[in-house]
This record gives structure tokens, C-alpha cells and sequence, in this order.
């Protein structure tokens, strides 16, 4: 009973130390929500242009990478955290939304219906018997 009361008491430990990171990972959920949001909404406007669905990803996935590439020669300073965590939020949520993109892509792609070939006039006529 002891083992499990320290094993409680430091999963407790562990926990209490993470909460301060909780907020970061609902900053991705929600900005990921919110592109994705934003890529079935564009999608729902141009249904005829089907590449503005991307278009939020990768507007999103640039952010990152720009965030990256501010801060890519002071990458271990302390001034560089808040850049990593716009990079880290922005390269995940831009992939989100441009596989959400996809899979719209996937299932709204139009049907081809295969049409039955009947026989026109021509090939009735020279199937036909010459009557004698």
C-alpha cells in the first residue's frame, strides 16, 4: 500500500509540473480548430476552384517556417522560446489543416457515373442480313 501512495504522490509531482505547459497545448488544439474551420469554410465558398482549400495550411504552415527563420541563428536564446512555440503551433496546425484539405478533397471528388454503350443506328444497320 506504501508503493502505491508514492506512486500516486509522484505522478502527482509530475503533473503539478506540467500544468504550466497545458495552456501551449490548447493554444494548438484551438488553432488547429480554427484552421481547420477555416479550410471547410473555403472549401464550402470556391466548391469550383478546388485548390483555395489549401490555401489556409499553407498560409499557416509559411507563419511557422517564417517563425523559424527569425529566430534560426539565436535558436537556443531565451528570447527564441515564444518564436519556437508560434513555429511548433503553426507547422502543426498548417499540416492539419491541409491533410483536413485532403480528406475533403477525397470525399467530395465528384462520381463518374460508367455510361452503358448501346447500339447506335450504323451498327444496327450492318449487323443486320441483307433480305433477298
Amino acid at each position: 500500500m506504501g508503493t502505491l501512495i508514492s506512486l500516486f504522490s509522484k505522478v502527482k509531482d509530475i503533473l503539478a509540473e506540467l500544468g504550466g505547459y497545458y495552456d501551449d497545448s490548447r493554444m494548438i488544439i484551438y488553432v488547429t480548430a480554427a484552421v481547420m474551420g477555416i479550410t471547410l469554410l473555403t472549401h464550402l465558398i470556391f466548391r469550383k476552384i478546388r485548390i483555395m482549400k489549401y490555401l489556409p495550411g499553407l498560409i499557416v504552415l509559411g507563419i511557422g517556417l517564417f517563425n523559424l527563420y527569425t529566430v534560426k541563428d539565436t535558436l537556443t536564446a531565451d528570447e527564441s522560446l515564444v518564436n519556437l512555440l508560434l513555429f511548433i503551433i503553426g507547422t502543426v496546425a498548417g499540416l492539419v489543416g491541409m491533410l483536413f484539405a485532403l480528406i475533403i478533397g477525397i470525399f467530395s471528388k465528384p462520381v463518374k457515373r460508367k455510361t452503358r454503350k448501346t447500339k447506335t443506328n450504323k451498327d444496327k444497320k450492318t449487323e443486320e442480313p441483307a433480305k433477298s
